[in-house]
């Protein structure tokens, strides 16, 4: 007996997430408000940003004691292009923008700066330093 197959199920893009290549450039890269950065010598950045606990493992360390009351930070020192990047984050520029300063600057080829970039962005975002603003936000927010 022959099976029919199964199509395999897509994944589906949450609301706001760019689905094409296109759409992720023309995003705007936005700072969480609750890092600080401070520079240090050599012109390098540090980012202290608050550490979040998923709620059952903190349950489970309060109850061991393990667990003090302060909250829990963690720090990140950047290298000079990620300082650089880091920088060029202000909430109007677009991730394409980025990438083009980027291989002005460092006279790198087009798809160098690219993956270095939304490499960089991508584990930023991960840590939740960062989030991505679509430009269609940025129309509602005008026209409202």
């Amino acid at each position: 007996m022959i099976w029919p197959r199964r199509k395999k199920l897509q994944k589906r893009h949450l609301k706001g997430e760019p689905s094409t290549r296109t759409e992720a450039f023309a995003c705007c890269p936005v700072k969480n408000r609750e890092v600080l950065e401070e520079e240090v010598e050599g012109g390098a950045v540090v980012l202290t940003y608050p550490l979040v606990i998923r709620p059952w493992l903190a349950a489970v360390a309060e109850r061991l004691g393990l667990r003090s009351r302060e909250p829990l930070t963690r720090r990140l020192q950047l290298d000079e292009m990620g300082s650089l990047t880091w920088s060029l984050l202000d909430g109007k520029r677009t991730v394409k923008d980025v990438v083009d300063f980027l291989c002005r600057r460092y006279k790198l080829n087009r798809r160098e700066a690219e993956v270095a970039t939304t490499g960089f962005l991508r584990e930023l975002g991960k840590r939740g330093l960062v989030g991505l603003r679509s430009p269609h936000e940025d129309n509602r927010e005008k026209s409202t």
